[in-house]
């Protein structure tokens, strides 16, 4: 999970947003079964407003297992980080800091879980190696075991609910590090997978 610098909101997300949450809250209220839908505003529905801003915070990558590109590969879903369904969170539905740029795969692992202890990519304080490791002959992603208790259970929790250390994901992974070993291509925001594949090839790793 790459470190991320979330930009200013988009206009019209910050122009609507809080009445957009209001709506969405007020539907749950009387409706908790209610099914989620992007408001429109100027011809345009909200995700298509937004979109544009979070496929760039992370250079097109998912903002949680860093696959790429997402447009080849899913429909390029919005992750709402805290679920939107959930009635602590419905009020956070449209908020610029709750919304990332997520893989298919990522999403359908996580769902509408929620647990405090999981980790924002654009967190102040985040940086990957406080808090993971990888294993670069299989590909796995487990916690730093040289992080406190608390920073080894945030991201045991990120692996399970994103479903980062699944048998597909560290098969991925070692993919990506053989076809950037053999390319010729030095620009490393164009390939999958960027921290496993520029932590294995830095000299000190493979010391």
């Amino acid at each position: 999970m790459r470190k991320q610098v979330r930009p200013a909101a988009p206009p019209k997300l910050a122009e609507n947003g809080e009445k957009w949450n209001r709506q969405w809250a007020d539907r749950r209220v009387l409706d908790p079964s209610a099914k989620f839908s992007w408001y429109k505003v100027d011809g345009k529905n909200a995700r298509e407003w937004i979109l544009p801003s979070l496929r760039a915070m992370n250079q097109g990558h998912c903002s949680f297992c860093d696959v790429y590109p997402l447009v080849d590969r899913s429909a390029e879903p919005i992750e709402h980080f805290r679920p939107k369904t959930d009635v602590r969170f419905t009020m956070l539905a449209f908020a610029w800091e709750n919304l990332y740029y997520c893989c298919e795969l990522c999403q359908k692992s996580k769902r509408e879980q929620w647990d405090e202890a999981l980790l924002a990519p654009d967190e102040a304080t985040y940086r990957f190696e406080r808090y993971f490791i990888f294993d670069f002959t299989t590909g796995a992603i487990q916690p730093n075991p040289r992080a406190t208790p608390q920073d080894r259970h945030a991201a045991a929790t990120t692996i399970s609910l994103y479903g980062l250390d699944l048998s597909a994901r560290r098969r991925y992974r070692r993919v990506a590090l053989g076809n950037w070993i053999g390319s010729t291509n030095n620009r490393i925001d164009e390939v999958s997978y960027r921290d496993f594949v520029e932590l294995a090839t830095t000299t000190d790793v493979q010391e």
